[in-house]
């Protein structure tokens, strides 16, 4: 019962956010010579942009899962003078990379637009400075 009134509280706090949350395995990070791009659902623009950041190779068995959401109405009431005093997130870019189903580093980032290039450029950006 303690775990889930804890679960619960974290959500209520952050709720629809818009910091950048990163979260990754540093042992595992050593290790990353190659990646594979998955886009999903499929989105051209998404890919193409990832594309002209790296090069990547379709038999790494590390795969960076990228998705990007719009158009997000967030309901929790604990937001509700963020939503009347200032711009409200309503979409999201998330990049993942993983081996398998070992999460090495994860990276989500509310937005108030719709992803663009230099969105995307920074969600990588930030993947790149670990992988150093």
């Amino acid at each position: 019962m303690k775990t889930i009134f804890i679960i619960i509280m974290i959500f209520l706090f952050t709720a629809c956010s818009d910091n950048a949350i990163i979260s990754k395995s540093k042992t595992e990070l050593k290790n990353v010579q190659c990646m594979r791009l998955v886009v999903f659902p499929p989105n051209k623009f998404l890919s193409e942009t990832m594309h002209q950041l790296y090069t990547f190779d379709e038999h790494c068995k590390y795969k960076l899962s990228v998705s990007q959401k719009s158009g997000i109405v967030c309901n929790s009431n604990q937001n509700t003078d963020k939503k009347i005093l200032a711009n409200f997130p309503s979409g999201y870019i998330r990049l993942n990379l993983s081996n398998g189903s070992k999460a090495i580093f994860s990276y989500y980032r509310d937005l108030t637009h719709r992803a663009n290039k230099e969105d995307l450029k920074k969600a990588f950006k930030s993947l790149q400075i670990e992988l150093k």
